[in-house]
């Protein structure tokens, strides 16, 4: 795939723009580091972390993912972790190939001076396109989108979206913030990727408290991961090839239907959660 044009880059500081360098080589040239960094360290990390307490619902959209199949993911945001609890399911569970894209917001991964050390040490740089909100960078977000959709025309790529935006800090977990439009144009515009909706609870932000969870009290604090049917959006793509109106209508559109295939699985699990205390305490817990 191609790297980011200069004038792509012109926005950002030096610094910002080394990075951005560096993190485009790893998701190009060099992106077998990071699907290598997804079977051996985060597998380990993410069993270690919470491999006792996963339960797993969903398991016939499971075992239809092929090696070659294209797949955007969609799901809710509750942590840090919930697209690497997805990732360990998809790799412990499944046949799904292991070249995967995360975007992110940069506010800490792409600005921070930290950030990019985290990113690779983490997930080999799978954290990628960053989204900025800054408007000034508007030109290259709209470039990450259009990254996001190349990627997905390469057979055995996974792209896993948050639309949300950012992460859910309410306390109802089963509350989703307001969806944001862009994973709309890109699940519109992925022509042939499946697009499969996901909800994540138990897992917090805190590694060290969730090996404690995982190794002491595994039974009273489970990580639910729910796969849902696929999102049929062949009406909507035929929608969008009107005006720019509707084009921007059916993307909206396209994002709704991502978010309440989200929300219905959501009300799934917590039904489930409901009928054992343990789960509905387990439950509360992670909204802190």
């Amino acid at each position: 795939m191609s790297s980011w044009s200069a004038e792509e880059l012109s926005s950002f500081s030096p610094r910002e723009r080394r990075l951005l360098s560096f993190a485009d080589a790893f998701q190009g040239e060099h992106k077998w580091v990071s699907e290598v960094w997804i079977s051996t360290f985060m597998r380990s990390m993410l069993w270690f972390c919470g491999g006792r307490r996963y339960r797993i619902h969903g398991a016939d959209v499971l075992e239809s993912f092929q090696p070659e199949d294209r797949v955007l993911l969609v799901a809710n945001h509750r942590s840090f972790f919930d697209f690497f609890v997805v990732t360990f399911v998809n790799v412990t569970r499944s046949r799904l190939g292991r070249r995967a894209f995360f975007p992110v917001r940069s506010t800490f991964f792409y600005e921070h001076p930290l950030g990019g050390l985290v990113n690779l040490a983490m997930s080999g740089m799978m954290m990628y396109p960053p989204v900025f909100r800054d408007r000034k960078h508007l030109r290259f977000n709209l470039h990450a989108l259009r990254r996001l959709v190349d990627e997905l025309k390469v057979p055995g790529t996974v792209v896993g979206i948050h639309p949300e935006g950012t992460r859910g800090k309410g306390p109802d977990p089963y509350e989703l913030l307001p969806v944001q439009f862009g994973v709309g144009r890109v699940a519109l515009e992925a022509k042939g990727a499946r697009i499969v909706p996901i909800f994540v609870i138990g897992m917090s932000s805190n590694l060290a408290l969730e090996t404690v969870r995982n190794w002491l009290f595994p039974h009273a604090y489970p990580i639910d991961v729910e796969f849902g049917p696929d999102i049929e959006l062949d009406d909507l793509r035929a929608k969008a090839a009107g005006s720019r109106r509707a084009k921007l209508s059916a993307e909206r559109d396209a994002a709704e239907r991502c978010m309440a295939a989200i929300r219905s699985l959501g009300e799934h699990v917590r039904a489930r959660r409901s009928s054992t205390p343990v789960a509905t305490r387990a439950a509360q817990s992670a909204a802190e």
